[in-house]
């Protein structure tokens, strides 16, 4: 009985294969993208991530870590380990909070000034190089399906309760034209 339900979405898998090919190519779009970056940044004090969240740091200081996390949409965890190496390097600190000395409030130091100044050019360049391309990226769209995947693990948890079939039919998100 199991095998004719997986046998009677066969068809499905022959609709989902351009979607996995696409899914594919984006992911390795996304790596290759990020590798140019890094690339770029190679001879400087900073990885594209570290240059990133320094620019932002930079940007909006001091700025309190749970609202840091919030801004990348990263969970705190995930963000403390990558602030870590910044912190052991002397480009950030962590300084008392005015309102609330309960709060550390994260600023960019002398150093990490230093740091994304002499990545300032290297980082431009690999931006100038990829422009042509992202331009044509919907931003907005790829943040949006972002969100709704980042998501996707809380309404999975909840659904995960009321599935019972054994071969249950692909969710497709993306509507194709």
């Amino acid at each position: 009985m199991e095998s004719q339900n997986c046998e009677s979405s066969m068809p499905a898998i022959a609709k989902i294969s351009a979607l996995a090919l696409n899914h594919f190519f984006a992911q390795r779009a996304m790596r290759a993208f990020g590798a140019h970056f890094d690339e770029a940044l190679r001879h400087t004090d900073v990885n594209a991530s570290q240059f990133c969240m320094l620019a932002l740091l930079h940007l909006r200081e001091p700025l309190v870590f749970g609202d840091m996390a919030a801004q990348l949409e990263m969970d705190r965890s995930n963000l403390s380990a990558n602030l870590a190496p910044l912190f052991r390097r002397g480009l950030i600190a962590a300084i008392a909070h005015e309102g609330d000395r309960r709060k550390r409030q994260l600023v960019v130091t002398t150093e990490g000034r230093k740091a994304v100044a002499s990545a300032m050019i290297p980082w431009m360049r690999a931006y100038q190089d990829t422009f042509a391309f992202v331009r044509l990226i919907d931003l907005d769209s790829m943040r949006d399906l972002f969100h709704v995947i980042r998501d996707m693990k809380s309404f999975d948890d909840v659904d995960d309760a009321s599935r019972a079939s054994a071969c249950p039919e692909p969710r497709l998100l993306l509507r194709i034209d």
